[in-house]
């Protein structure tokens, strides 16, 4: 009578497996618990004697309750469960783009089934859905990201057992298109370009400028403040970024200092003077080095659109990107023999990897040292490509 322990292997185990039983035998009352490893149930089984010596029997022996039934959260609750915990690592911007990807292509189907009920075939009849409407893949990863995160999420904690979304990983598969290529201007095309946007866009063209001769982000040019410019050592310090009117930290999450050629600071140490003017004007101090008319943040449209324009007075026809200039900065100074790694860290990349993989093919040392290593291939003492088999001496 009392409490036993029977462990794997003692008199009484039912053997068969490597589970421990406790026992509970007192006053007509009998209960078994099996517990995986034996801490377990050697802290059951005292906790059941302590109750017992106190006289708490009901404690041991009383029935639980069962839990009420709870309906299982449907994919939007789980949804937004995944947003409210997640998201709160998340930057504004990536947040707002996995809200709009929700909105548009997840919620639509998923949105009010009951978590559990979906299934791994409807998620890839789901993502040949997504497949068939011939996204980039830089616009299907994230899409898939979203959802397999939610699904994660909910396995994390314990809503499923599984994540159905693993039935797409890894698949984004071949595109039948070509790969776009990241777009750049020429000296002369730079050139000529800057030339029309001195002329006929006078406030555009210092950030045209920046943007072209330091490779920094369109959102990192909007939110450089005045005095993020130091105009004797010609450094910038990139702080913060702005997006649709948003401030935020740069793209890293962490701050850096970019160098300004010469030319450029010339043009922005005028720049500046003039800001500060039109600031007086105002009655305010001058703060962002490429405030609006009012003074305040710009917007990228406010660059992208005067770019075009210039682009057109350049004779430029070809789809061209404000981001391109950043390309045009890194594709000219790599072509110009400046190291990969120094190109790297003015572009802000989290690694070279990122940067070669973007630009390599531009890098002339690293073609002209494949070209030399077949040249001694190809040279080899006593061989001569030009002769015939039949030439060839025995």
């Amino acid at each position: 009578m009392g409490v036993k322990i029977q462990r794997p292997g003692e008199p009484g185990h039912p053997g068969g497996n490597r589970r421990t039983y406790v026992r509970v035998n007192y006053g007509g009352h009998r209960r078994t618990r099996v517990f995986n490893s034996s801490k377990g149930a050697e802290r059951y089984a005292a906790d059941v004697e302590a109750l017992l010596k106190l006289g708490k029997v009901d404690d041991v022996f009383m029935e639980p309750t069962p839990a009420p039934d709870v309906p299982a959260p449907t994919f939007q609750e789980a949804a937004e469960r995944w947003l409210a915990v997640d998201g709160e690592a998340f930057k504004w911007g990536t947040k707002e783009d996995y809200q709009s990807i929700l909105k548009c292509h997840i919620l639509p189907i998923f949105g009010d089934r009951p978590l559990p009920s979906i299934t791994r075939a409807e998620v890839e009849d789901w993502w040949a859905g997504i497949r068939a409407k011939k996204l980039s893949r830089s616009r299907m990863r994230p899409i898939r990201r979203v959802l397999a995160n939610i699904f994660k999420r909910a396995v994390a904690s314990g809503v499923l057992g599984q994540n159905p979304a693993e039935a797409i990983a890894a698949r984004i598969g071949r595109e039948d298109r070509d790969v776009r290529q990241a777009e750049w201007l020429t000296e002369q095309e730079l050139a000529k370009a800057l030339a029309v946007a001195q002329q006929r866009e006078p406030r555009l063209y210092p950030i045209l400028l920046t943007l072209a001769s330091t490779g920094i982000r369109v959102g990192e040019a909007l939110g450089l403040q005045v005095g993020d410019v130091d105009l004797e050592r010609r450094k910038f310090s990139i702080r913060r970024s702005v997006r649709k009117f948003r401030i935020g930290s740069p793209k890293s999450g962490k701050p850096r200092t970019v160098d300004v050629p010469p030319a450029a600071i010339a043009v922005l140490r005028g720049w500046i003077d003039t800001v500060r003017a039109e600031a007086a004007v105002r009655g305010q101090e001058a703060t962002w080095l490429f405030p609006s008319q009012s003074g305040y943040l710009l917007n990228s449209s406010m660059v992208r659109h005067p770019l075009r324009r210039v682009l057109r007075g350049a004779g430029i026809t070809r789809r061209f990107r404000v981001h391109d200039l950043r390309h045009t900065f890194a594709s000219l100074a790599i072509q110009r023999g400046v190291p990969l790694v120094i190109v790297s860290r003015q572009l802000g990349h989290g690694s070279v990897a990122i940067t070669d993989s973007v630009y390599g093919h531009l890098d002339p040392e690293a073609t002209r040292a494949a070209a030399v290593a077949w040249e001694s291939i190809l040279t080899v003492p006593g061989r001569n490509l030009g002769a015939t088999e039949s030439e060839t001496p025995a």
